[in-house]
């Protein structure tokens, strides 16, 4: 009788020990998830190299999820992408549309999700410094277009932006250069809506070195 009793307090015990290990949560799954995005600035229609790294080693299948958001807050699955077994890195590609602008790019895997990554679609207009002018003395672009500034003189010139196009106009802050050597460019993107003047500051007496960028 006490071996029978003894045994009943055994499986009792078990079964209280099984029923508690079942209860408590379980474990958080360990693992990480990366993403690199090249180049973060394309073209209208450009194409992305998208990449990373699971962690660890997945031991079945599975399938990683691309997002992409407007805002870097509500993302929408554009591309699904299976993972087999042993699988520890991931590549794809992202071809960005017409518009203009950044949206933000994150991949997810089970309950890991990587933050959201900026790539900026831009077109792209080439100005030249030469003869100690700039080529255009008004642009009008679009917003998001991309200024690239190349110095075709044998002098250093600067990109500054300032508050007028009189010689006397002082910088704002915005963009600036710093000096361009001969056969060298500058490149600035233009995010907000307005007019924006710019000068040479090493030759800020000549009109010809003031000029402006008009973004509508």
């Amino acid at each position: 009788m006490t071996r029978i009793l003894a045994s009943a307090a055994l499986a009792a015990a078990l079964a209280l020990a099984l029923l508690v290990a079942a209860a408590a949560p379980a474990p958080a799954a360990a693992g990480s998830l990366s993403l690199k995005i090249s180049p973060s600035e394309l073209s209208p229609l450009g194409t992305a190299m998208l990449s990373g790294k699971v962690s660890p080693k997945l031991k079945k299948p599975g399938k990683l999820f691309v997002q992409l958001s407007p805002d870097n807050k509500a993302f929408t699955t554009i591309k699904t992408l299976k993972l087999p077994k042993g699988a520890t890195k991931y590549r794809t590609t992202f071809t960005a549309g017409t518009l203009l602008g950044p949206v933000f790019l994150r991949t997810q895997f089970g309950a890991l999700s990587t933050k959201g990554l900026k790539l900026t679609v831009t077109e792209t207009v080439d100005l030249q410094i030469e003869s100690f002018a700039f080529s255009t003395k008004a642009l009008t672009v679009k917003r998001w277009t991309t200024v690239v500034w190349t110095n075709n003189d044998p002098v250093n010139h600067t990109v500054t932006a300032v508050d007028s196009l009189d010689l006397d106009a002082t910088p704002t802050g915005l963009f600036n250069s710093g000096p361009i050597a001969s056969g060298h460019t500058f490149r600035y993107t233009f995010g907000t809506l307005g007019t924006f003047f710019y000068e040479c500051q090493i030759h800020s007496l000549d009109a010809a070195m003031h000029a402006e960028v008009i973004v509508q």
